[in-house]
């Protein structure tokens, strides 16, 4: 995925795309920190315009940036934060979906609240899960979530952040094809593989 600086131009695209659509659009690993350098960057010059002038023009239009791109920020993330909840609630209930594009907060939120719904599912049904969780990896910008055919979803195995693009390879239970910054379940054994090779490293073992 080829990254966009960020920008006010980038931030209202991407309000728009979020906005409008029902799948997440794909974003790098550290998007979030570049939104903050970003805003950061707007405070600093802002500060540096009022100190010559609070009342120039450029205070008042780096000011009323500053406030669309906070507004912005808020409802992004809001929109993501919900469509995560949905994607997380579909793995839970046993969907082997296809993701690719999260930045890492929303890795880390996506595994959280798969856990937290995957341990309520498995209270509900008596202790046993109705299925496993599933391999969550993230599609490119546009795309929308399909049946994933990149991953096999083993009955016991274990969740590992991918580190490297790695090529297509058969394991125990079907063919895997594991691309960077993907977060799969995987076989024990491949598990072991991949982090013995520094390609993954464990997140936590599935149930």
């Amino acid at each position: 995925m080829a990254e966009e600086p960020v920008n006010f131009e980038r931030i209202t695209k991407l309000y728009r795309e979020e906005s409008g659509k029902k799948s997440l659009t794909a974003v790098e690993p550290d998007f979030w920190d570049k939104v903050q350098n970003y805003l950061s960057s707007l405070e600093s010059e802002l500060a540096a315009a009022r100190a010559k002038d609070p009342n120039s023009k450029a205070s008042m239009l780096l000011q009323d940036e500053l406030r669309k791109v906070l507004q912005k920020r808020e409802q992004i993330y809001q929109y993501r934060e919900r469509k995560l909840g949905l994607l997380a609630g579909s793995i839970a209930g046993g969907a082997n979906t296809e993701v690719r594009g999260l930045a890492r907060p929303e890795q880390d939120l996506l595994h959280r609240l798969v856990e937290l719904l995957s341990d309520a599912r498995s209270a509900a049904y008596g202790g046993t899960r109705a299925s496993p969780v599933p391999a969550a990896s993230m599609p490119p910008p546009g795309a929308t979530p399909t049946p994933s055919a990149a991953v096999p979803s083993p009955r016991k195995g274990v969740i590992v952040h991918v580190l490297e693009d790695v090529p297509p390879f058969a394991g125990p239970d079907g063919t895997y094809r594991l691309k960077k910054e993907d977060v799969v379940v995987v076989h024990p054994s491949i598990a072991k593989v991949l982090t013995e090779r520094g390609k993954a490293r464990v997140v936590t073992p599935a149930p």
